[in-house]
């Protein structure tokens, strides 16, 4: 019973990530950083990123990468019911599954995220490249909010020669695990975010 409820979670996974990639097949022509496939070009034509608030020094890359991308996050965190070491029933996040813009209003889709974490580029210069990331670290920036990250790039797990080393999430809202009690094991509930994400690459 468990296993069935496992491959039917991880197939809507599948299907709405499958979902976002239509959506993304009916948008306008790509108008962000410039279309070349030099990052150093783009990286020269973008200013510091907009943030709602300093970014703690934790949360920043290491020397040796530089900003070149900015983009607005709307979508959710899902969670799925399972059981702790205490077997008790908790809410486990699995999966973000957000679309990511080039601006603030949420237009000029660029980016499909997704469990992994991955980021699809569907778009611009870097179209068809995926990177996915590990965490390396995480703040409490709002208590109502879940954490601002730093990533960094998985090389044997993303798109060979994809310009991405590090990414960032900041200026977080939502998103937190559901506060209704879990009492079915794989229930799953999807909690809406926004978020910006600030993409890196190595100097």
């Amino acid at each position: 019973m468990k296993e069935t409820i496992r491959k039917n979670v991880y197939g809507l996974l599948i299907i709405a990530g499958f979902a976002l990639v239509i959506a993304s097949c009916q948008k306008g022509k790509y108008d962000g950083p410039v279309a070349t496939d030099d990052v150093a070009s783009i990286s020269s034509k973008v200013s510091l990123p907009e943030t709602c608030s300093p970014i703690p020094d934790s949360l920043q890359p290491p020397d040796g990468n530089r900003f070149f991308l900015q983009t607005f996050a709307r979508g959710v965190q899902i969670y799925e019911v399972q059981r702790n070491a205490a077997n008790e029933l908790v809410w486990v996040n699995i999966a973000p599954l957000a679309t990511l813009y080039t601006n603030p209003n949420f237009t000029n889709h660029i980016i499909d995220h997704f469990a992994g974490p991955s980021w699809q580029f569907i778009k611009g210069p870097f179209k068809d490249e995926k990177v996915v990331a590990k965490k390396v670290k995480g703040s409490t920036q709002d208590p109502t909010a879940i954490q601002w990250l730093l990533l960094q790039a998985d090389d044997d797990l993303s798109t060979p020669g994809n310009p991405v080393s590090f990414v960032q999430r900041i200026c977080t809202r939502g998103g937190l695990a559901p506060t209704t009690p879990p009492t079915q094991l794989g229930q799953l509930d999807s909690i809406p975010y926004t978020a910006s994400y600030l993409f890196y690459t190595k100097k």
